[in-house]
């Protein structure tokens, strides 16, 4: 959502991407794989049909839980479906988006640009003082 910029507002959307890779690899505790129903309704009488998680992975894959579950994390408004669309799921480890990985804290993180990276560093650097106080 955006919300360590300093541009942050409620009402717009200035969030980073985010890279989910290995999505094959899901693991769910439990019995949700046989339990967790997916449901979907076309509003017309007798159309209402589900799907088990353990479907949705032979189906669609890993990615689709993932931003199932992300979607339904939300807050449910207009600005929904566009944080959902930077989410970028993938099967494997491997992605197109390798040049755009800046790595803060030791953490992976996906950003708009170099800018946003160099305000993280200062940020980092900031709170490293603070502590150091």
């Amino acid at each position: 959502m955006g919300k360590h910029k300093p541009i942050w507002d409620p009402s717009t959307d200035c969030g980073d991407y985010v890279v989910a890779t290995s999505c094959a690899d899901l693991l769910v505790t439990g019995r949700k794989m046989q339990q967790k129903q997916y449901r979907t309704h076309s509003t017309r009488p007798g159309s209402l049909k589900a799907l088990s998680m353990e479907g949705m992975l032979r189906k669609w894959g890993g990615g689709e839980v993932l931003r199932r579950a992300v979607r339904g994390m939300l807050p449910k408004n207009r600005l929904r479906d566009k944080r959902l669309e930077r989410l970028k799921v993938f099967e494997g480890a491997a992605h197109p988006y390798e040049d755009n990985l800046v790595k803060v804290d030791g953490r992976m993180m996906v950003v708009d640009g170099l800018e946003v990276g160099v305000e993280m560093e200062k940020a980092r650097a900031e709170t490293e003082k603070a502590r150091a106080l």
